[in-house]
């Protein structure tokens, strides 16, 4: 039976990461996998899981940033057009990552994800609705555009990741105090952007 994503538990959304890689049959989770688990209605967990991806140390493996990036600004642009669901083509939820590896990154979040639980509430709560709301998406996505970019400078491709988990973090909860820290790491991937050139 399919299991939902409720509310801004975020424990709850690395849980159904480690039932993805407890399914796997062939070593592997890919994103339609982890997909099925949180389900394609839930924009905010979709927007999370490649950000976190991101920050962890499988973010540097070659590629995984890229492809990472290009799942944020389908689940942004989805989000931007009015759609009810997200949609990935086949050729990006085909893309998967190692189990063992997965498994172990997640299990170094996962102490972590019921403290972060605690910080998120509603606050705020004018900053991820109505027209914020689209604009918190729009933000996000020029934020994966320009990630790629960003990642030329060693290191730097934390900024643009933490403020995409902070974005996703805003819409999961209706936090607006989370809002505020993703525009202030927005601020941070504009810097870098122009270290990179």
């Amino acid at each position: 039976m399919k299991q939902a994503v409720h509310n801004h538990d975020l424990e709850r959304i690395v849980d159904l990461l480690l039932v993805a890689c407890d399914r796997s049959t062939d070593g592997r989770v890919s994103v339609r996998d982890a997909m099925r688990l949180i389900g394609n209605r839930s924009f905010g967990p979709l927007l999370l899981v490649p950000g976190l991806i991101g920050l962890s140390p499988i973010g540097a493996i070659p590629g995984v940033p890229g492809v990472m990036a290009v799942i944020v600004m389908f689940v942004a642009t989805q989000i931007l057009i009015g759609m009810d669901h997200a949609w990935l083509p086949d050729v990006l939820t085909r893309r998967s990552i190692d189990a063992d590896r997965l498994r172990r990154v997640v299990n170094t979040i996962h102490p972590y994800a019921r403290r972060f639980d605690d910080f998120l509430s509603p606050r705020f709560t004018f900053l991820t609705r109505g027209v914020f709301f689209y604009v918190l998406a729009a933000l996000c996505l020029a934020v994966a555009i320009v990630t790629p970019v960003i990642e030329l400078v060693p290191l730097a491709g934390i900024v643009p990741n933490a403020a995409i988990v902070a974005y996703a973090l805003a819409i999961t909860a209706h936090d607006g105090l989370w809002a505020l820290a993703a525009f202030l790491f927005t601020g941070g991937s504009i810097y870098f952007i122009v270290m990179a050139f």
